[in-house]
């Protein structure tokens, strides 16, 4: 529910319960306040209906982890298909294989909500590159998570398309030609989001991730299908199957890739453990 509709409603609520006290004298009598118990109950079980999990969210941060340190990872995520398997790169940090894609950087101008809301940098988290500079991989206090979260869906002062790591992961490392591939499309798919979890380093954590589909055009598919038929240790392409099992091929009983537990997520749109 929005923020107008939901005002309205409990306006709309007190009116008839207050005219229908002027018109008989007392709270219960009027129909006109049956009417608004019955509006203002309504929109009471539908609003818990509808917000259950994030009541529960709320109450976990704003309570349970006050002040608490949660980490936060927010990343955009590919599913490249072509015929019936996935474009997957190997990662620049670990031994497994994933989806293309990264997280989300900063912006310029961040700065004032960072220091509002007392966002810290993860600064445990290196790259090939060293430490990785204004990712949107942050540490939270939990009062404070749920403000973090609006300002990140208000896409203000920080990067929103997912073009970046498409051209670091597979045009900068040449595994696609550029030329046909300085545009693409893509199409937004879903946002997934982790509860807070107990992290394996310690602590607390709360992973999002957006999910797109590369859009193929005529002129890409065939450079793609070229690229099925080439080996690699870069990449690999796999089918949904293997992608459900995380690398291990039930056919022949063997696990010839590690893939990311996060690829699996994309692939079927929802956070699972």
């Amino acid at each position: 529910m929005k923020k107008g509709p939901i005002f309205l409603q409990i306006i709309l609520s007190v009116i008839l319960i207050v005219g229908g006290y002027i018109e008989k004298g007392n709270w219960t009598e009027s129909k006109y306040s049956t009417t608004g118990y019955i509006t203002l109950l309504t929109f009471i079980v539908t609003f818990v209906y509808e917000n259950y999990n994030r009541l529960g969210f709320y109450f976990q941060s704003k309570v349970l982890l006050k002040n608490t340190d949660v980490r936060v990872s927010i990343s955009y995520l590919y599913r490249i298909k072509v015929e019936n398997e996935y474009l997957l790169v190997k990662s620049r940090t670990r031994k497994y294989f994933q989806p293309v894609g990264g997280c989300y950087k900063t912006l310029p101008g961040c700065e004032k909500i960072f220091e509002e809301l007392d966002v810290r940098a993860d600064r445990k988290f290196e790259t090939e590159k060293g430490i990785a500079k204004n990712d949107l991989r942050v540490h939270v206090k939990g009062e404070n998570l749920i403000k973090f979260l609006k300002w990140f869906d208000s896409k203000e002062d920080r990067e929103i398309s997912p073009w970046r790591e498409f051209c670091e992961e597979l045009i900068a490392t040449e595994i696609l030609e550029w030329r046909p591939f300085r545009y693409i499309d893509y199409k937004f798919k879903k946002k997934i989001q982790s509860p807070i979890i107990d992290l394996d380093m310690g602590g607390k954590g709360l992973f999002i991730y957006e999910v797109f589909d590369l859009v193929i055009n005529d002129e890409q598919m065939p450079l793609l299908k070229d690229l099925k038929s080439k080996t690699s240790e870069n990449y690999i392409w796999v089918t949904d199957e293997v992608i459900q099992t995380l690398g291990h091929e039930t056919g022949s009983k063997s696990f010839p890739h590690e893939i990311g537990p996060h690829t699996k997520y994309a692939q079927n749109l929802k956070w699972s453990k």
